[in-house]
C-alpha cells in the first residue's frame, strides 16, 4: 500500500491522500480502535470538528482530540449501526477529502459498534441459533448468549418485517420475504400480532428446526387464521418441505389457481368449505342462505374438477389450498 502510495502521489496528489485515509481507517479497524479513537483520528484527518451519536450517547471533538459541545448546524453526515451517525462540522463545500473521510469514519464506527454493542451481539447470536447450517457447538455458544436454558423447550415465532415482535429478533432474508424471527418459551402465550407463524417446540441447540418450521407455519396463515401454530399442521410440515422441492405444480393447484385469478373472492368461501364440517356451517358463517353456498359449492367443484362437497373432495382442497398458499404467500 505504501509503495503505491508514492507512485499515485507523483502522478495525482489527491488520489495519493485519498488512499492514506483508506489505509489509515484500515489500520484502526485492524486494530479494535474504539469510537473515541476513531473519531479523534478522523478530527486529526479533517482538521476541524467531528462527532457521533449513537444510542442516545453525543460524542464531539476538536482538531486537537478535545471534547467540545457540538455547535448546532446543517452538517455533512452519514448513518452507521441502527440509530448512529457521525458527522464532521464543517459546511459544504469541504475539503476535498472530507466526504471520504466520513464515509470511512462511519464504516469503522459501524465494525466498532457491530463487534460491541448488546443489541448488535444478541442479533448475531438470534441469527446463529436459529441457522441449520451453522455447527452445533456455535449454535450452543449462541444459546449461552442468549440465556437459553438448554434444558428447557422453545418455540421460535416467525412474522413478517414490518410487524413488531417483542423482545430479540433476528431479521432473515428469505424468498418470501424479509422475515423477523424471535424465541419464546414454549409454554409462553401466543403474541397477538398477525401474521405470525409459530414453529415446533425444540430445545436451545435444535432451534433451527422450529425456525423452519414455524416459517412453514407463517406461510400458510390466511385471513382467517392469522396466527398458525406448526403443531396444528401435523403431517402437513413434511409435505411442505416437499413441495417446496418440487418443481412441478400439481393438478389441483393449478385449477385452483386459475380459478382464484379469475374469481378473488372465491377464496374465503374455499377456506371456509375446507375449514367446516358442513355446507349450513359455512352459510352460517358466511352469513349466506344456505342454498346459496350449496349453489356455489355446485360451481366451485365445476371449476376444479371434483366435489369440494364430499369428505374426500374437502381434503383434497385442503392441501391444494396449503400447496397454493405455500407457492404464493409473501411478506415483503
Amino acid at each position: 500500500m505504501q509503495g503505491l502510495v508514492w507512485r499515485l502521489k507523483a502522478l495525482d496528489p489527491v488520489a495519493s491522500e485519498s488512499l492514506k485515509v483508506i489505509a489509515y481507517f484500515d489500520t484502526l479497524i485492524n486494530s479494535r480502535a474504539n469510537a473515541d479513537m476513531l473519531i479523534r483520528g478522523a478530527a486529526a484527518l479533517c482538521g476541524c470538528p467531528v462527532g457521533y451519536s449513537l444510542e442516545g450517547r453525543s460524542v464531539c471533538v476538536d482538531a486537537s482530540g478535545q471534547s467540545i459541545t457540538e455547535q448546532q448546524g446543517q452538517w455533512p453526515s452519514q448513518p452507521f449501526g441502527i440509530d448512529g451517525k457521525a458527522w464532521i462540522q464543517r459546511a459544504r463545500p469541504g475539503f476535498v477529502n472530507d466526504e471520504l473521510i466520513l464515509e470511512r469514519l462511519a464504516l469503522a464506527l459501524g465494525v466498532f459498534w457491530d463487534r460491541t454493542s448488546p443489541v448488535a451481539i444478541t442479533r448475531r447470536a438470534m441469527e446463529a441459533v436459529i441457522d441449520g447450517d451453522m455447527p452445533e457447538e456455535k449454535r450452543s455458544e449462541a444459546a449461552r448468549l442468549l440465556r437459553l436454558d438448554r434444558d428447557r423447550m422453545y418455540r421460535v415465532h416467525a412474522v413478517p418485517v414490518t410487524t413488531s415482535l417483542p423482545g430479540p429478533t433476528a431479521l432473515v432474508q428469505t424468498p418470501f420475504g424479509a422475515i423477523k424471527a424471535g424465541i419464546r418459551p414454549s409454554a409462553a402465550a401466543l403474541e397477538e400480532v398477525s401474521p405470525t407463524g409459530v414453529g415446533l417446540a425444540r430445545a436451545p441447540r435444535e432451534l433451527y428446526y422450529s425456525w423452519e418450521t414455524a416459517l412453514l407455519a407463517l406461510r400458510l396463515t390466511t385471513s382467517r387464521r392469522s396466527v398458525q401454530t406448526a403443531d396444528e399442521l401435523g403431517s402437513l410440515v413434511v409435505l411442505a418441505g416437499r413441495a417446496d422441492d418440487s418443481a412441478q405444480e400439481p393438478t389441483d393447484v393449478t385449477a385452483l389457481r386459475l380459478l382464484v385469478e379469475g374469481q378473488p373472492k372465491a377464496l374465503p368461501i374455499l377456506d371456509a368449505i375446507a375449514e367446516a364440517s358442513s355446507l349450513r356451517s359455512v352459510a352460517g358463517q358466511l352469513n349466506l342462505h344456505h342454498s346459496s353456498v350449496q349453489s356455489r359449492a355446485a360451481e366451485l367443484s365445476d371449476a376444479l374438477a371434483f366435489d369440494i362437497r364430499t369428505p374426500a373432495g374437502r381434503v383434497r382442497l385442503t392441501l391444494a389450498l396449503a400447496l397454493f398458499r405455500l407457492a404464493t404467500n409473501r411478506f415483503d
